[in-house]
């Protein structure tokens, strides 16, 4: 497998607004073929920031790529047609920093708000007919732009509209674009689907973005994830996007808060060395 291999900035920062561009040259040295970094960071750039974050990463070639949780403030499946329209003007926003950094992927909660729950399932049809709707005029811009967002699928406590692939093949099939992909990830599989393997069958070509973490979400290898298996599937999808791996070890401030962190996942001392441990162990199971 040639994939790119990422990481997710999650892994380094306590906070989602810390700068990001130091970061590139580790993730370098760590290993990686890929930085995945964050949307909030890169809107609030000046042309300036972005031209020296760019110049870095070509520098260390480093491939970029974007993550995003959209806030309760931007769902765009929000039934407050003003909000719909702050999470569409910050997706236009962000494709177009997108074009300026070189970064030509998004994925992650871009069809709702992060961490988000309705009170009833009977709010969950008009909820998804917004996002859809959003989002078609969103990938109008996504196109002018050539970037592709990709809908992660995630677990029921943090998002309330796609949850598994088969509801993720179904959002874009109503979306119906070209720009929009899907976005799998083996800690939120774990949680909701039947099989490891089953939904990278079914998202097939359609899949353009895979994180992998531990079901503890850790490093992968420190956990009990069949990783031979889901590499096995990605091997028979001839899947060829990045595989990065997206860690929540580090309790503390906005991140830990965010993913729920609230105790000592594992010992942090040697934290760089079992990084480099877990990309050996994943180089090995693309071979």
């Amino acid at each position: 497998m040639n994939n790119p291999l990422g990481i997710h900035y999650g892994s380094f920062v306590k906070d989602w607004g810390e700068d990001e561009l130091p970061l590139i040259a580790k993730v370098k040295n760590l290993g990686f073929d890929l930085f995945e970094f964050g949307a909030p960071w890169l809107v609030e750039q000046s042309d300036d920031g972005i031209t020296a974050f760019r110049r870095e990463a070509e520098d260390n070639g480093v491939q970029l790529a974007v993550s995003l949780g959209l806030t309760a403030a931007q769902d765009i499946s929000s039934t407050d047609a003003s909000v719909r329209k702050v999470g569409l003007n910050y997706l236009t926003d962000l494709a177009r920093a997108m074009t300026k950094v070189g970064a030509g992927m998004c994925s992650g909660i871009i069809h709702g708000a992060w961490n988000s729950k309705i009170d009833s399932y009977d709010e969950k049809s008009a909820r998804w007919d917004n996002s859809v709707r959003s989002m078609k005029e969103a990938c109008n811009v996504f196109a002018d732009e050539g970037v592709i967002f990709d809908v992660e699928v995630v677990n029921r406590f943090e998002n309330f509209l796609v949850n598994d692939c088969a509801e993720a093949m179904r959002y874009l099939d109503d979306v119906d674009s070209p720009q929009l992909g899907i976005h799998l990830d083996t800690f939120h599989m774990n949680i909701e689907e039947d099989s490891m393997v089953s939904p990278v069958i079914l998202a097939g070509k359609r899949m353009k973005h895979f994180h992998i973490g531990e079901n503890n979400r850790k490093f992968p290898g420190l956990g009990n994830m069949p990783w031979k298996e889901i590499f096995a599937a990605l091997k028979a999808a001839d899947y060829e996007g990045p595989i990065a791996m997206e860690p929540f070890v580090r309790p503390g401030g906005e991140v830990g808060s965010a993913v729920s962190l609230f105790r000592d996942l594992m010992d942090l001392s040697d934290y760089e060395n079992d990084i480099r441990r877990s990309v050996d162990f994943v180089r090995a199971l693309m071979v």
